[in-house]
């Protein structure tokens, strides 16, 4: 479950479940899904998509900008833990794995089975992007390029 947790300008900590199936609009509009009280805050500030399997950021072309990580951005993939700024709106992003009390996931009856072969089944898609990315790649001679062919 992706979540994003907002302090307001009084310091009160406010959090927002987002959703894969529909993008999220942050700004100081009543119009948005996350309404910022905060005049730094353009109306239309950002949008949060689901995106090739990640939460997406995206600024709208905000005045005063948008940062992840410090660091200003017009696109950002969100990662757990990402701190997040809008004008001077803090927050930051938490992609945790639902846990039983959440009750927002019904166990299945049988696993799925995994897409990935041999010791990559079974791992979070996180870990298994990892695990291919460090997977050892073997090396072809010329000869064996030639076979090939």
């Amino acid at each position: 479950m992706a979540k994003l947790f907002f302090v307001g300008l009084d310091g009160t900590e406010k959090s927002y479940r987002l959703q894969t199936h529909r993008p999220f609009t942050v700004g100081r509009d009543p119009g948005n899904d996350i309404i910022l009280r905060d005049p730094k805050v353009s109306r239309h500030h950002a949008e949060i998509v689901f995106e090739r399997g990640f939460f997406v950021l995206h600024d709208l072309a905000s005045a005063n900008g948008t940062y992840v990580n410090s660091k200003r951005v017009r696109v950002a993939p969100l990662t757990h833990g990402a701190k997040l700024r809008l004008g001077n709106s803090y927050g930051r992003f938490s992609e945790e794995l639902p846990t039983e009390a959440d009750g927002s996931a019904e166990p299945l009856e049988q696993p799925l089975p995994s897409p990935y072969p041999g010791e990559l089944a079974g791992m979070p898609t996180s870990a298994v992007r990892v695990q291919l990315q460090t997977l050892p790649h073997e090396k072809m001679s010329e000869d064996d390029l030639k076979k090939k062919a």
